[in-house]
């Protein structure tokens, strides 16, 4: 680098931060961050978490245009069949008491976004549902607009992950992970998406239009591997492999009474015999597979600092242990039945792994339908897969009934915004959609590129490879030893994989094009002066604890409402979107008081990407 460039890029360098603009700039962001700002408050209407200083109060009687709230017959049935304590007011009209909502004259608002003020009902509205009602149009996610989730009964609550598959519609094809925690326990690991999930009809020839699944059928559903340095206790998997008759009936019952989707499906009274009462389905317990390692894993959050959580006392609370699905699906339907898994691992642990044939990777063939489940406006989708949070069958997205059209992006944000936090806290649901996301972002811009007038002609080459030219592109790839140069046709479909990669979210293409949007910035703006790594410790936050439905008052919070260190890993382990909001709102204020605030001087660029680390916080 020559003298003059060198002179150059020091000039930009700011000047010394005067001590009155640092405190300046040190109360600006803490009165940021105070519960006057980050509080959050219900809305009667879309039922949905906002900020109180972004919120209306008002009557209930001086909502604008509160007869475009009037729910459609359906709902209205479903209301009325649910809800026993209905009376006649003096007016005639019909008011029914929930501690979920309150229904009066064919309108539903929720419970939670209602108070009492001077013996007056006073609700809370959040601007957008406020603006909409005030331009005479339908809120988009009120119930008006058939966005009925309703509240989840008892009988559909603390289902196991077993309970759930023998009563679900629908199947998806997932590898869910669990990373690295400082305590080296599942409750306090964030979880991982790991390949694609692909959702599939429950439907093998047997089990057309009848459940719960027979025991049989459970076992090739759910694969069991266990990970640890010790074998584990009985009672530790029934945690979370349990399965209680009791349970399972009453869960179908009510299902087949109130969900639609439900209607017409017989409930086995011959699958439910063959229930345990209160245990582990044991050819659960027949083909799981144990992989015993004394080693110990380091931990990822090794740091300048010493970590607070290594030393805890609480490593050894949970008994929460390790659980992982894993499977090869055969999309053609079922060829491989539980007994012949079941021989197969009796051989591999007879033979303790000796043999070769033991060498290769283990491929579970799952029954199920002999195509995917359509991924394009089918409400039925998401509502088959998990009918503990889609109760009613109602509510899912891109239900073309609705008179209001909502994006399923729009729709998913909703959802996890919901406010009792039932589909941020739930084991697979957050991971569905987000694959869900990626694929329509690679169809979209796939599309967009196939629309091109150079493509043909690189179909036409693409179209001349072979499985075998793909397979060796493959291990290439794999081992780092791949030339673009060695077979043109091959690098032309590299090149339109890559394009499309880079506008799908979190994919290593999308990193890439960051990566050169960043290169470019540095041609045109000239290297940056200032590069630093924002790291929030979300484990350690009153902030995110708030956000995760802990009450706290932010301008005065108290040690012993903190908890433990290993309570609040837990909490926040449990709670992604909550983390999501802390850390979004954490950068984004700092943004705004100390780089676009001016405390290091004028800035002319900046450029900031979010990545997550080993054990799943973003920073």
């Amino acid at each position: 680098m020559t003298k003059q460039k060198k002179s150059q890029i020091h000039s930009t360098w700011p000047a010394p931060i005067p001590t009155d603009l640092k405190k300046e700039c040190l109360q600006q962001f803490l009165s940021q961050m105070s519960m006057s700002v980050l509080a959050e408050v219900t809305c009667a209407v879309c039922n949905i978490r906002s900020p109180e200083q972004e919120s209306i109060k008002m009557p209930m009687s001086e909502i604008p245009n509160i007869h475009l709230l009037k729910i459609s017959d359906e709902v209205k049935n479903l209301v009325i069949n649910t809800q026993s304590s209905t009376s006649k007011n003096s007016n005639g009209s019909s008011t029914s008491k929930s501690s979920y909502f309150y229904y009066e004259n064919d309108i539903i608002v929720y419970v939670n976004g209602i108070y009492q003020e001077n013996n007056m009902n006073m609700c809370i509205l959040c601007q957008k549902c406020s603006n909409v009602l005030s331009k005479e149009q339908i809120p988009k996610f009120s119930v008006a607009n058939n966005m009925w989730l309703g509240d989840v009964p008892v009988e559909l609550q603390g289902l196991t992950i077993p309970e759930e598959k023998l009563i679900s519609l629908h199947r998806h094809n997932s590898c869910i992970i669990k990373l690295q925690s400082p305590f080296h326990s599942m409750a306090t690991a964030q979880g991982a998406l790991k390949g694609n999930c692909i959702t599939f009809l429950q439907n093998t020839p047997n089990i057309v239009n009848s459940l719960p699944l027979k025991m049989a059928d459970l076992c090739d559903t759910l694969k069991v591997i266990f990970i640890g340095a010790r074998p584990p206790e009985r009672l530790q998997l029934k945690r979370i492999l349990t399965v209680r008759k009791k349970k399972i009936v009453e869960a179908l019952r009510w299902l087949k009474k109130y969900n639609i989707l439900y209607k017409n499906i017989d409930i086995n009274l011959d699958n439910i015999a063959q229930l345990p009462e209160d245990d582990i389905p044991e050819p659960i317990m027949t083909t799981m597979e144990q992989i015993l390692n004394d080693k110990e894993v380091p931990s990822e959050r090794v740091g300048y600092i010493p970590d607070p959580l290594s030393n805890s006392t609480e490593l050894n609370i949970s008994n929460v242990i390790p659980i992982n699905n894993s499977a090869v699906l055969d999309v053609n339907g079922s060829s491989i039945s539980s007994e012949e898994i079941n021989n197969y691992l009796l051989k591999k642990i007879k033979n303790d792994g000796t043999n070769d044939e033991m060498d290769v990777e283990n491929i579970y063939l799952i029954p199920h339908s002999s195509k995917p489940v359509n991924e394009y406006f089918n409400p039925k989708l998401l509502a088959g897969l998990y009918p503990t949070l889609f109760c009613y069958g109602l509510g899912a997205p891109e239900d073309r009934t609705r008179p209001l059209t909502i994006n399923l992006r729009e729709h998913i944000r909703y959802l996890l915004c919901y406010n009792d936090r039932r589909f941020e806290t739930n084991h697979s649901f957050i991971f569905v959609v987000f694959n869900l996301l990626q694929r329509r972002d690679a169809c979209f811009h796939a599309q967009l590129i196939a629309t091109k007038p150079y493509f043909r002609s690189s179909a036409q080459e693409i179209h001349s490879l072979n499985t075998g030219d793909i397979e060796a592109a493959l291990k290439n790839i794999f081992t780092g030893t791949y030339n673009k140069g060695s077979n043109k046709a091959l690098g032309k479909l590299v090149n339109h994989i890559r394009t499309i990669g880079g506008r799908v979210m979190g994919s290593a293409y999308s990193r890439t094009s960051l990566r050169t949007h960043l290169h470019a910035m540095i041609f045109n703006q000239s290297l940056p002066n200032i590069f630093l790594t924002l790291n929030p410790a979300d484990i350690h936050s009153p902030v995110a604890l708030y956000f995760a439905g802990v009450k706290l008052d932010l301008d005065n919070v108290q040690a012993e409402q903190l908890m433990d260190a290993y309570k609040r890993a837990e909490i926040i382990a449990s709670h992604p979107v909550a983390t999501a909001k802390f850390f979004h709102i954490l950068i984004s204020n700092i943004l705004d008081t100390m780089i676009l605030g001016g405390v290091v001087g004028p800035v002319k660029a900046y450029f900031g990407t979010v990545e997550s680390q080993g054990r799943g916080s973003l920073h």
